[in-house]
């Protein structure tokens, strides 16, 4: 739950050696390289080539037994035959698409083929679209025509004429069939279908090669970093040197790596102006709020790690939204039972843990407020005792979102000035923790008749004793001279335009109680719908009631669903974020080689 510690390392070394110093280091994997602007520049051919035929690869629905090769093929033929297939198989699905559209537009004229025109006299049939409503306008054709069939738009007309009639002959808009009769599409398309099949046991076939593609892959993605950090390193023909960011745990492992190859190690602390790479450390079940996190931004080096704040803050918003138990009983089981795939990879094993996390949070709030599948438990049972919380007593429930809001908004300045110690700006933090607590008991004190004038109560001094500490020590300069302390007035007053922003993200917080009470107002309405259809439908009553339970509730945890990952994050990582963070980081890259499964989803 921090920001991992970096250091500046400088390693110097023969020039000569370079490739197998860069080699090692990369083996090694605990440098971020600093490349100074540099660009990997276009990739090479065969790396697009391995990347495309891998994605196609990956692509296929089904997929052989992927066992190393017991022997290496011939990359290039292999290349060549996979986007063989690649480019055969779209050809065919582009063409059935063709004829499919093509199919579908001359069905209405029924199954037909042209004669020779000399067997019908030279003459050539015609087809146009007639709208229904200029129906009487056919009387006007001096030609020989017939009505092929109608729909509920247009009549399918047939003109007989040796050449093709002007608009003023037929006002109509022609329709162009094609030669090809519905028999002949029908059996093109099967003998496509044919094909296609074939080319998907081809591709099936090819399957069993993405693991040495993948592998293939990662090489070229290595040679590539590796020809980066040539480029990135500085050299006079006979030394090289190259600055990176290490974690200072992995010290121990460059210390090491001067141990065998003839490179020297320099570090240092970085410096006041420079902002080292973010890295975080989280354990594995918390480190979901890190993925929320850098989905929207990563901290500032010299702040600090608000994952695990977003990982519980955000399970507590969502379960305040969802507010049933039975609805986080059945999304907490889809999740489990989605849990062989979302294990496989890093990313979804944190995702997965955030996931469990908050459906357990919804399961206890849920409990609390007493709503199962917008039920209510009897009041004499062991789940009605647990009924705590009164989803219809409105000012309760604002008044315990607003609470929420404001104890998140201090916390993020708590923690803010904590990290800020000990420079003087912890106690502008400091002030917009205590303006907080104090609005917030002035908001309470107002809502009952007031025992003495609301002046003379210490939450009114506490707001002006907040506002002093904000106006007075909201900038990141020391208060060693007078245009430094200028520089802290001058920062506490552009601080202190906030206040209003801050009252107002606080009072944003009511959303949770007004989507939950939105959710559970719904699953209690789907349930009488049902029950009314039940009662008031003497045939089929029982289908009517299943069919609109079944429905309702889905879509009503669908929107559940939705309303609280958007505004659980939204009031995390915008309100929250917007006061505990200051800065933004870029995150932490390192020189390592890339393994075989990062290319295999």
């Amino acid at each position: 739950m921090s920001i991992v510690t970096m250091r500046r390392a400088t390693l110097i070394g023969s020039y000569t050696h370079r490739r197998e110093i860069l080699e090692r280091l990369q083996t090694l994997g605990v440098a971020h390289i600093e490349t100074r602007g540099l660009t990997g520049g276009e990739p090479h051919r065969t790396h697009v080539e391995l990347q495309e035929a891998l994605g196609y690869l990956l692509a296929s629905p089904y997929r052989r037994r992927m066992l190393p090769p017991t022997s290496q093929p011939d990359r290039q033929q292999l290349l060549q035959e996979i986007q063989a297939n690649r480019r055969r198989r779209e050809q065919v699905q582009d063409r059935l698409t063709l004829l499919h559209r093509h199919r579908q537009e001359l069905e209405p004229w029924g199954e037909f083929e042209f004669p020779d025109l000399a067997d019908i006299g030279r003459q050539r049939l015609w087809f146009y679209l007639a709208p229904l409503s200029q129906r009487q306008a056919l009387a006007a054709i001096a030609l020989p025509w017939v009505v092929i069939s109608h729909d509920h738009r247009q009549l399918y007309l047939v003109i007989v004429s040796p050449t093709e009639p002007t608009p003023e002959q037929v006002p109509f808009e022609r329709s162009h069939t094609g030669g090809a009769s519905l028999r002949k599409m029908h059996l093109e398309e099967a003998a496509l279908q044919v094909e296609l099949e074939k080319l998907d046991a081809e591709r099936y076939l090819l399957t069993r090669w993405i693991r040495y593609l993948a592998s293939q892959l990662a090489r070229a993605s290595d040679a590539d970093a590796l020809d980066l950090a040539e480029r990135a390193s500085d050299t006079d023909e006979v030394l090289f040197r190259l600055s990176a960011w290490v974690p200072a745990q992995q010290l121990p492992s460059l210390n090491a790596l001067c141990d065998v190859v003839p490179v020297a190690l320099v570090h240092r602390a970085p410096a006041a102006d420079e902002e080292p790479p973010i890295l975080l450390d989280n354990p594995e079940w918390a480190a979901g709020g890190e993925e929320a996190l850098k989905f929207f931004q990563l901290p500032d080096y010299r702040s600090w790690d608000p994952s695990m704040m977003l990982f519980l803050s955000f399970s507590l918003f969502f379960a305040v939204i969802l507010a049933d138990a039975g609805y986080a009983l059945a999304g907490g089981a889809l999740c489990l039972l989605s849990r062989p795939r979302w294990k496989r990879t890093r990313t979804g094993r944190r995702l997965g843990n955030l996931a469990l996390a908050m459906f357990a949070t919804s399961l206890i709030y849920g409990v609390l407020v007493g709503s199962y599948f917008g039920l209510a438990p009897p009041p004499g049972s062991w789940l009605g005792s647990l009924h705590w919380l009164d989803m219809d007593d409105f000012d309760a429930m604002m008044t315990l979102s607003i609470a929420v809001g404001v104890v998140h908004l201090m916390l993020a300045n708590a923690l803010a000035a904590w990290y800020a110690r000990p420079r003087w700006r912890a106690l502008g933090y400091l002030g917009w923790v205590v303006m907080l607590l104090c609005g917030f008991l002035l908001w309470r004190a107002t809502q009952q008749p007031l025992p003495e004038p609301l002046l003379a109560m210490p939450w009114s001094y506490g707001l002006i004793v907040g506002a002093l500490l904000v106006m007075g020590f909201s900038s990141d300069k020391p208060f060693d001279t007078w245009p430094h302390r200028l520089q802290h007035l001058t920062g506490g007053v552009t601080s202190l335009a906030g206040l209003t922003q801050a009252f107002g993200n606080a009072l944003s917080y009511m959303r949770l109680f007004a989507l939950g009470l939105s959710s559970a107002s719904l699953a209690v309405t789907f349930n009488q719908l049902a029950l009314q259809a039940r009662d008031s439908l003497s045939g089929g009553g029982m289908l009517a009631f299943l069919v609109i339970l079944l429905l309702g509730h889905l879509i009503n945890f669908a929107l559940a669903l939705m309303g609280g990952v958007v505004h659980g994050l939204r009031l995390n990582l915008i309100e929250f974020l917007h006061w505990g963070i200051r800065g933004e980081g870029r995150p932490y890259q390192a020189f390592a080689n890339k393994e075989a499964s990062t290319w295999i989803k």
